[in-house]
């Protein structure tokens, strides 16, 4: 039982260590970004994890959440301390501004949303402004918004931008995921204020105090390290929005849900290895998260009857590979087409395959048709 609440402290891991690599400057800068390939190797060995957690006391399970994002947070003021008194000249003038960038951005995204978008859904103030100010370093201070209103009731269907569609790649999704979820936001918070009598720009407005937390991370920057550390958090903001988004695009690819119907354990992709539930805080049991989404991270059980995409990290980068990822996914959502789809998923479901140019499989006889069941 005590392992349940403390193998989530594995995640301080990551920012200590980009944390240590400021901190000792000269080759250590790369020490950051040096546990990618790390973890990528840890999650790839992981074996599947399908036990729930045994935790009693909350308020001592969410003590990981605070310290993990002091950390997170803590990073990017390590870098902008190293940024301050300045690098080893025998680094050169550009290496280690891209260690520092890419370490960022790796802890930006990895170390940093699962924790974020726990904080995001809780309804205490102090604990949705810090799950924002996390969001605010990979440039995305409004996703609170977009996801909490608009994902949470229309994922699966075409109403969702954070849903990507069979055939489309990531390199089309991440652009139209970020667009259409900014135009949500806006919109949202307009019609929120305007009930009130405001304006979007009044001062209650989240998207005006969003665009003020990422200027004044900018200027923080800007004062600490001048131009070149102001070009890296910028880096770090931009980087860790498309690679943010692009995990994004794997969570509910090519599912379909007829809006108003049940939350079943078909309609999102689950991830259980051991190494990503404790990295994604426990998000990866994703679907009973959308069945109740104030349900804290320990409470969360897995589904392994559910769809499931073993380890996140490495279908993360197959899907910067479009001819791969097709000969991934297209097996499962066969799998969920014949053998979990309800009659009117499967009518939208061989719509979509159309549009994707994938073949009807839905179509074929019933001899043909027959599909073992995927791992």
């Amino acid at each position: 039982m005590v392992m349940d609440y403390l193998r989530y402290y594995l995640n301080c891991l990551l920012p200590l260590a980009a944390i240590a690599g400021f901190v000792l400057g000269g080759h250590w800068v790369w020490l950051g970004i040096g546990t990618l390939p790390l973890l990528i190797l840890a999650d790839a060995l992981s074996p599947q994890d399908y036990a729930p957690r045994r935790i009693a006391n909350g308020a001592l399970a969410d003590v990981v959440i605070y310290v993990q994002m002091l950390l997170v947070l803590g990073t990017f003021v390590a870098f902008a301390w190293r940024a301050h008194v300045g690098f080893d000249p025998a680094l050169g003038p550009v290496l280690p501004w891209l260690a520092s960038a890419l370490a960022l951005i790796w802890i930006g995204l990895v170390a940093n949303v699962g924790a974020a978008h726990e904080l995001m859904h809780r309804h205490n103030p102090l604990a949705a402004f810090i799950g924002k100010l996390g969001f605010a370093v990979i440039g995305a201070p409004n996703r609170d918004i977009s996801h909490t209103v608009t994902h949470h009731l229309y994922f699966d269907t075409e109403r969702d931008f954070d849903t990507a569609h069979r055939g489309e790649s990531v390199y089309r999704f991440v652009p139209r995921c970020i667009w259409g979820n900014t135009r949500d936001e806006i919109e949202y918070e307009r019609r929120r204020l305007a009930a009130q009598g405001h304006g979007l720009w009044h001062w209650k407005s989240q998207i005006l105090w969003g665009l003020v937390l990422s200027a004044a991370m900018l200027a923080g920057m800007y004062w600490a390290g001048g131009l070149p550390a102001l070009l890296v958090q910028a880096a770090a903001m931009v980087g860790g929005r498309i690679l943010g988004e692009a995990l994004n695009y794997l969570q509910h690819f090519g599912l379909l849900r007829v809006p108003g119907r049940p939350i079943e354990d078909r309609h999102t992709w689950n991830h259980l290895s051991a190494v990503t539930r404790i990295l994604g805080l426990e998000i990866t049991n994703h679907v009973e998260h959308h069945q109740d989404p104030d349900r804290p991270f320990y409470a969360l059980t897995p589904r392994p009857q559910g769809p499931q995409m073993r380890n996140i990290l490495l279908w993360g980068i197959a899907a910067f590979f479009p001819p791969i990822w097709t000969r991934l996914i297209q097996p499962r959502l066969k799998d969920w087409d014949l053998n979990h789809a309800t009659a009117e998923e499967q009518a939208l479901a061989r719509e979509a395959n159309r549009r994707a140019g994938w073949p009807d499989w839905l179509g074929e006889s019933p001899a043909s048709a027959e599909v073992a069941r995927v791992a």
